[in-house]
């Protein structure tokens, strides 16, 4: 089935999706025309997707498919092209409003929390609304920052609830002379409005208390859910820990996000949940089975699909990677799960701590340190330099090889590879990157045919172009 859904990576994007999975309540979907390691899971009720045809009743922009333009994309010629159907209307949640307004306009400014970089209060702007959930983006940032929200979000405030509270507000980037920050004179230099204070409805504290049991969204392996307790509670936030593993794997969540469940959701809902992990618990390998804990609970149509893999890590099915570039890994180095790998993904996976954007920070603010004196913003892709490749790595060896190039977004990751590509080339050929930058579709065709097992992928790139 396919329809329309929020891109999580850019919140402020729609993209057609194709449902790959369903299992219990929740679904993997996947975009279309898009790398397989770009799919994600949500609840069948999340407000982020929409039925076929959604954004043209909306007047939404919709991202269509790889291969499509924009002004030509039709539904129904999609659908009958690729011989789906569209999700029926009656599956998709019904929005969650009384009907009275919510006082948030698109253009509206406001005060907002940087959810990536949570010791920061941001000027943001209202970009989009949607039933009784609106769209904060940070003036002068890409939407990666963006989030979505309703009224009673506690990382919203007014504006001038810095100055009341005193709290340091981050004018946006590039702002001349950011030090005398002036809401007045930033209102009337954009002819933008104040959202209205009655309209900020923050909601009580959560009443989570520790130790609590509840089940969890395994965020390394989003497919699983697992036995959880509450380990640490903040007024909006509880910390998460999954019973018989180590407090490595512990995080932070948000007390009303959709990835936590009460006890009994799974069996209610037909959900796998996972058990806790018991102390030194003998690992099956009877019946030429997968030897990892996770398959034993999986019917024998999903644990083909892992047939290959002989991940060491208990509990862990050999789905994901700690790259993050991958759906599957077949050993403790590829593991999320690893112990000795969470130095890689806990950076990419903390809430609020998150140690990469924490450097990113660092050296970002050192860059711009006479204007923002230590309180940026870190860019989503750092651009990477050509110091950085005077060597190669066999682990960028590795990437270079196993990176799909056709199927990724430029958007995406394509980017970040360009230096390694350009240090591989003489290698290759004897060619430099500019020479590259100068083909033609015809000549990229030719030097792609001459690669080893590339013949396909040759066709398919001009036949795409």
């Amino acid at each position: 089935m396919k329809l329309e859904g929020i891109d999580p990576q850019h919140p402020s994007m729609y993209f057609i999706l194709t449902v790959a999975e369903v299992c219990g309540y929740r679904m993997r979907l996947h975009f279309d025309g898009y790398s397989e390691c770009h799919d994600f899971w949500l609840n069948a009720d999340s407000p982020n997707i929409h039925p076929a045809g959604w954004f043209e009743k909306t007047g939404h922009k919709l991202q269509p498919p790889k291969g499509y333009k924009e002004d030509e994309f039709s539904w129904a010629n999609y659908l009958k092209i690729t011989k789906a159907q569209a999700a029926p209307k009656h599956l998709f949640a019904s929005p969650d409003s009384n009907g009275a307004p919510i006082g948030f306009q698109v253009g509206m400014k406001l005060e907002a929390v940087d959810r990536m970089n949570p010791s920061l209060i941001c000027v943001a702007t209202v970009t989009d609304v949607v039933d009784n959930r609106f769209l904060v983006h940070f003036d002068n940032w890409d939407d990666t920052y963006d989030y979505w929200c309703d009224p009673s979000s506690p990382y919203i405030h007014p504006v001038g609830w810095c100055q009341e509270h005193g709290k340091p507000l981050t004018p946006p980037q590039d702002y001349p002379d950011p030090e005398n920050f002036c809401w007045e004179k930033y209102l009337s230099e954009t002819g933008a409005s104040a959202a209205p204070t009655w309209a900020f409805k923050v909601r009580q504290p959560h009443d989570f208390l520790m130790n609590m049991k509840l089940e969890a969204v395994d965020r390394r392996t989003p497919s699983l859910i697992r036995v959880a307790s509450v380990e640490d509670v903040e007024d909006y936030r509880i910390k998460i820990h999954f019973d018989g593993w180590s407090h490595i794997y512990d995080f932070w969540i948000d007390s009303d996000h959709p990835d936590i469940h009460p006890v009994g959701w799974c069996s209610k809902t037909g959900h796998p949940l996972q058990p806790p992990l018991r102390p030194k618990e003998p690992i099956s390998t009877t019946n030429g089975s997968c030897p990892t804990l996770a398959c034993k609970t999986l019917p024998a149509t999903k644990t083909s699909k892992y047939s290959f893999h002989k991940c060491p890590t208990p509990g862990c099915d050999g789905s994901g990677h700690v790259t993050g570039r991958f759906t599957a890994h077949y050993c403790i180095s590829g593991c999320p799960l690893a112990e000795k790998n969470q130095g890689r993904v806990k950076a990419e996976l903390s809430d609020t701590e998150n140690s990469v954007r924490k450097r990113n920070l660092i050296a970002y603010s050192q860059k711009k340190k006479s204007r923002h004196h230590g309180r940026g913003r870190p860019p989503k892709y750092r651009k990477i330099q050509q110091d950085d490749f005077q060597t190669i790595s066999s682990e960028s060896m590795h990437q270079s090889l196993f990176m799909s190039a056709l199927s990724a977004h430029p958007d995406r990751s394509l980017s970040l590879c360009w230096d390694q590509h350009c240090k591989l080339l003489p290698g290759v050929a004897g060619i430099t990157a500019s020479t590259v930058a100068k083909w033609t579709i015809d000549e990229v065709f030719s030097f792609v045919q001459t690669l080893t097992g590339c013949e396909d992928q040759a066709k398919l790139f001009r036949d795409e172009v």
